[in-house]
């Protein structure tokens, strides 16, 4: 080739070369989500859970002893001949959220069902003053958690006829910190809140209203029982709003630098049985889920007769089939609500 036809070869445009960079940024930012979210998926794997519950009959409404077991120490125990058998739905799971005061009892109770194929959750109040029938005498649930977080799972389990997959437990502290951490919730108050309690150094004095809520009124609106003509069911409807409303306001790219922060507070205020690798399958799955669309709420339909909170059979039922954790309908003789 002449130098002549070297010096007149025509030289690629600026802007020819910068689209060829960008295709080879963008090629490479896509090569690193692709490899990214595999590395993911291999390092967390789909949690297994059985695919089956067996579950026995109602001891409190039918108080015969269970079938005996055999008098041999290596024989299996005698099937229950009036168990029942249900088949879960593949990708549905379950967790119990615990929300725990410094001094000690579970001052929140909620049952998450989350459906990963679906991408949709439900999150149901459990009232703490719900009557259960354990150890051979009917109490209140949230008294069950002296016995610890796997004690009140059994509780629910039994109650409501449903597994419970993995259990939370969160220090009430937690959410001034995180709400401290993010600059704060904005959020509806539904009423007016003044309550104190010194034993418990509880100082609730809120107005009704949107309002930019700091960790401390946070923690009060999250703790106010007496505000509500109904207490712990009033309570309880506000306290699924505010965790959608912060969960919500914390998962946003202008918290991203908080991630460490964020990480730390869990590992301080929350102790759970889910292990890593399914918090993060689990995180991988929630992308890109619309919480107002997604998001079901509700709590257990009943009537105060005190001491007690007691269940309307019909409404619990149909609340439990709304759940779609089985893929047969759930029949009543599945929960074990019981009325002293």
């Amino acid at each position: 080739m002449s130098h002549s036809a070297t010096r007149h070869a025509a030289k690629p445009s600026f802007l020819s070369r910068l689209a060829k960079t960008l295709y080879i940024i963008l090629f490479v930012l896509s090569l690193i989500v692709v490899v990214g979210y595999a590395a993911l998926s291999l390092f967390a794997p789909k949690p297994t859970v059985d695919k089956q519950v067996t579950i026995g009959p109602n001891r409190g409404a039918d108080p015969k002893p269970p079938a005996a077991a055999t008098d041999s120490p290596d024989a299996s125990p005698t099937p229950d001949p009036d168990a029942l058998v249900l088949n879960r739905r593949d990708g549905v799971y379950t967790c119990l959220l615990l929300g725990v005061a410094d001094q000690g009892g579970t001052d929140t109770i909620m049952l998450g069902v989350f459906d990963t194929q679906a991408k949709t959750a439900s999150l149901v109040s459990i009232p703490r003053d719900t009557v259960v029938y354990r150890d051979g005498k009917y109490r209140k649930i949230n008294s069950t958690y002296a016995g610890g977080e796997e004690a009140v799972a059994e509780a629910v389990h039994d109650l409501l006829g449903v597994p419970v997959d993995y259990w939370v437990s969160v220090n009430l502290k937690a959410f001034t910190s995180i709400v401290d951490q993010i600059g704060g919730v904005y959020f509806d108050v539904p009423v007016n809140m003044d309550y104190e309690d010194p034993y418990q150094d509880l100082y609730i004095h809120i107005p009704a209203g949107y309002q930019l809520l700091d960790g401390s009124k946070a923690e009060g609106v999250m703790r106010c029982r007496s505000c509500y003509v109904n207490a712990d069911i009033g309570r309880a409807a506000t306290q699924r709003a505010f965790l959608v409303a912060l969960a919500k306001q914390t998962i946003t790219p202008s918290n991203a630098a908080k991630v460490t922060s964020l990480i730390n507070t869990f590992n301080q205020y929350v102790r759970t049985d889910m292990p890593l690798n399914d918090m993060v399958w689990f995180g991988t799955q929630a992308i890109g889920m619309d919480l107002d669309a997604a998001l079901a709420t509700g709590s257990l339909e009943g009537e105060w007769i005190s001491p007690y909170w007691q269940l309307d059979d019909d409404a619990v039922l149909e609340l439990v089939n709304g759940l779609g954790i089985y893929q047969e309908e759930v029949p009543a003789r599945a929960l074990h609500i019981v009325h002293p």
